[in-house]
């Protein structure tokens, strides 16, 4: 009977390697448990062997399968401790494979913590540098497209002006006046983007911030060219400084500190300035890199040793060779002076294009202080009045 009883309940191994009686096949096709007597377990009663109910040993083999039966048939400690909540008997925490499969779940959540802050944090700098950098861009291009429509209005720039005769280049005065009552002039440079008004006030920090529209940008602060304020209005004095910035996109006089290079220097050598009373073609002749603090401002001189002075001093200081060099020292007697910054994040170092006038003609626009006075002369009239005056005498 006991022999019976352990071989239905033993482990599938066990039920495996018995005899079944309902199979059909014969008991003795099995191998028979041993009478080999098993040693005593450690924690059996009295440290005796345990016996069958007729009193007798169980064999070796009936003794596997009670331990078999035994352990399949009863949950582990794992199963039951996690089938209780906290605070039922027999509760205990989970060991083995499950502790550590939480356990290592915690620790993921806990190293994906500090990255996760870290990615968010970096995507918003991203996005923010982005944003950033497109507001500057379009600060950019607004400043500049507000001087290029000005020069659509005002100055028709010539398609060969070379072969145009100084006196026949037009500026729109009266259209620049009424934008900037301060206009005092036009400054280009063919090949370049440097084709501006130039405004004149009795301070030299007014344009710094303020554009020609009279309007102060937040981010991109082009201001306006101008004439130094020692300078007389009328371009009048024997050294005219003006003034322009160096902006990160090449506008304004950016492109003079691009004039550092003597190959680009010499394919620039020519500069237009245009006025109201008179037209100026200029030729370059130096170009120094100076400090912030360097007396260059002198808009006049006592004599003619004195200029002869300052441009030679001035053609000295190059850093570039012309290329012809088309005037001495002692042939200079009006001459303009270009300055800006040497680079855009540069505060002290200036750099200064100097140019000599080489050619001027009076614009058949030209206003004359009868205009001023609400008149308005033609030439042609002029000379008309003065034949009929002659026939009248």
């Amino acid at each position: 009977m006991a022999d019976n009883r352990h071989n239905q309940d033993a482990s599938p191994r066990a039920r495996h390697a018995q005899p079944d009686a309902n199979s059909g096949m014969p008991r003795d096709a099995y191998p028979q448990a041993s009478s080999r007597q098993p040693q005593s377990r450690p924690g059996a009663q009295g440290g005796q062997p345990r016996t069958g109910a007729s009193g007798q040993q169980p064999s070796v083999d009936a003794q596997g399968r009670q331990q078999a039966r035994s352990a399949s048939s009863r949950p582990s400690v794992q199963r039951q401790a996690q089938g209780r909540r906290p605070g039922q008997q027999g509760y205990a925490p989970a060991q083995g494979g499950a502790r550590y499969g939480r356990d290592m779940v915690g620790k993921q959540k806990k190293k994906g913590g500090p990255w996760r802050v870290v990615f968010w944090i970096a995507l918003v700098v991203f996005i923010g540098a982005l944003i950033a950098l497109g507001v500057i861009a379009f600060s950019y291009w607004q400043g500049q497209d507000k001087y290029s429509s000005i020069a659509t209005e005002a100055f028709e720039e010539p398609a060969d002006i070379e072969a145009t005769a100084l006196s026949d280049v037009v500026i729109d005065w009266d259209a620049l006046k009424a934008i900037n009552p301060d206009t005092v002039g036009w400054v280009y440079v063919p090949g370049t983007m440097v084709n501006y008004p130039i405004v004149h006030t009795d301070n030299n920090d007014k344009y710094l911030k303020t554009d020609f529209l009279g309007e102060t940008n937040w981010l991109a602060s082009y201001g306006a060219i101008f004439l130094a304020a020692e300078n007389a209005a009328d371009f009048s004095d024997a050294n005219n400084i003006v003034y322009g910035h160096h902006m990160n996109d090449g506008s304004m006089f950016a492109q003079f500190a691009d004039f550092r290079d003597e190959g680009t220097f010499n394919e620039h050598r020519t500069v237009y300035i245009f006025t109201p009373e008179r037209n100026y073609k200029l030729t370059t002749f130096s170009l120094v890199v100076v400090d912030a603090s360097d007396p260059l401002a002198q808009p006049s001189f006592a004599d003619a040793e004195e200029l002869q002075s300052y441009v030679q001093d001035k053609m000295d200081r190059s850093t570039v060779t012309p290329d012809p060099a088309t005037v001495a020292a002692d042939g200079v007697e009006k001459m303009f002076a270009f300055v800006t910054c040497a680079d855009y994040s540069a505060t002290n170092d200036r750099i200064v294009l100097f140019a000599n006038v080489a050619d001027s003609a009076v614009p058949a626009n030209a206003s004359t202080p009868e205009d001023d006075a609400g008149g308005s002369i033609d030439p042609e009239d002029a000379a008309a009045a003065e034949d009929a005056a002659g026939d009248v005498a």
